[in-house]
């Protein structure tokens, strides 16, 4: 019987060019540029031999590996790494992942061949082997291993945190609790670049962390002499002695203009299932967006000072730095986001009754106004004289609508004083919804303005698109 092989590469080029060396051997060759579909493939074809590259985006061969290795039906497969990394280290940390074999890139196709029929006669899969993963996936074992909530319903969790602006310890208990639900890991850790003092807040599970793995942990973080706060623990059940003996490690520095604002640390002693592994990236872009929101409410950067007055207006740099990450984040994650212009139409004609100096006093009036009734997520910078452009993060077009209405009516209250006697503000009012067809912000910002022009042009206060 032909021996099958499952290929996992994200290189198209990569795998045609070994199709036909392997072919000619009589093999049968399955492959994928998907490596969350891995474990799916070995339960659905149970293949002799499965071959991995390391270098993929999201989920790397060394991980993959220990993830096969550690799946009580998977783990007699045998596995071969190749890959265009060919230092000692990285044979070390093949082999320390449980692969059978390692083959440099450059040697391939038939040195692959070569090593890959060696590693089946060494390491052949028994009947018993390929019948245990047949009635596994049979009987809804594969089912029932990768029952995970969606992606949609990881963002959605995550939207669902309101107080950014909270005490660190409080925002990170609130962190770890919705990172459980789609991410089983046995201990994290989370730093935050608001803190008086450098803290890394950690939620040990049920493990006991020895005083070792807390050096390895402040090794890797740019803050000098950090403190580690256990803050989430339960009864202890195992003890961990240093960080390699976690399975599965996820570490992220978040950095805004080369400057560390926080990080993340996942890490589990056993593999997680394929899609568990899958919402790693998605939990450090929430993790991230939640930082940096924080980061540019919270830290001022103008001075050495911490807890700058969130309600501050943003200088254009900042604005423009804050609406390219965010359309670029609210892009990849599908999620719904409005930039709005709230233009003071009146303001000539209330300059020229009341002078100069009254239009500037307004302006702030109106600045603090705005500024107050922002929710967290919210940014609002002044865009020209009289324009003041307000980013409504995960507000979809009836929120935003809605959001413009209470803020266009508010300021035309004429009990809130806003200007003396019976002179009106005449606003507009114009709301843009990002969509994937503005390569970047500098569209998005350009089509807002076409907004606006359409407004000035109307009966209507608002127009929200």
């Amino acid at each position: 019987m032909a021996k099958k092989v499952l290929i996992i590469d994200d290189s198209v080029e990569d795998i045609n060019s070994i199709l036909n060396v392997f072919a000619k051997a009589q093999i049968n060759i399955m492959h994928s540029q998907d490596p969350f579909s891995t474990i799916g493939l070995i339960y659905k074809e149970v293949p002799d031999l499965v071959v991995l590259d390391i270098l993929m985006p999201e989920l790397g061969g060394y991980e993959l590996c220990r993830m096969i290795k550690s799946d009580e039906c998977a783990k007699d497969i045998p596995v071969v790494i190749y890959s265009k990394l060919d230092k000692n280290i990285d044979k070390f940390w093949a082999f320390r992942s449980g692969a059978n074999a390692f083959v440099n890139k450059g040697e391939m196709s038939q040195e692959l061949l070569n090593i890959c029929l060696d590693t089946m006669e060494k390491n052949p899969v028994s009947l018993q082997i390929k019948s245990k993963l047949l009635n596994a996936k049979q009987g809804g074992h594969l089912e029932d291993d990768l029952k995970v909530l969606s992606k949609e319903d990881l963002i959605k969790d995550f939207n669902s945190i309101k107080e950014i602006e909270a005490d660190a310890d409080i925002l990170s208990v609130e962190i770890f609790g919705k990172i459980k639900r789609y991410f089983k890991y046995d201990c994290a850790m989370l730093s935050f670049a608001d803190d008086e003092k450098s803290i890394i807040y950690c939620d040990a599970g049920n493990i006991s962390l020895k005083n070792e793995v807390f050096d390895e942990v402040r090794k890797k973080t740019t803050v000098a002499n950090p403190e580690i706060k256990v803050i989430l623990q339960k009864e202890s059940l195992s003890e961990i002695s240093r960080l390699e003996d976690f399975c599965v490690k996820y570490e992220y520095e978040i950095n805004v203009d080369s400057k560390p604002i926080g990080c993340l640390y996942l890490y589990a002693k056993e593999n997680l299932n394929s899609l568990e592994l899958k919402m790693a990236s998605t939990i450090k872009d929430l993790v991230e967006h939640i930082m940096r929101l924080r980061y540019f409410k919270i830290c001022n950067k103008d001075d050495n000072s911490k807890g700058a007055n969130p309600r501050k207006l943003y200088t254009q740099l900042d604005f423009d730095r804050i609406l390219s990450y965010e359309c670029g984040w609210h892009k990849r994650n599908n999620a719904p986001l409005c930039l709005a212009f709230i233009e003071i139409e009146s303001l000539e004609n209330i300059e020229n009754k009341y002078g100069k100096y009254y239009g500037d006093l307004l302006l702030a009036r109106i600045s603090n106004f705005l500024s107050g009734c922002l929710s967290d997520g919210d940014f609002i910078y002044r865009n020209d004289d009289n324009i003041f452009a307000i980013l409504m993060t995960n507000s979809d077009i009836g929120t935003a609508n809605e959001k413009l209405e209470f803020l266009l009516l508010k300021i035309k209250d004429p009990q809130r004083a806003f200007i003396e006697g019976e002179e009106e503000i005449a606003l507009k009012a114009a709301g843009l919804i990002l969509s994937q067809k503005y390569k970047n912000h500098y569209e998005y910002v350009d089509a807002l303005y076409d907004v606006l022009d359409m407004v000035r042009h109307s009966k209507n206060d608002i127009l929200v698109k």
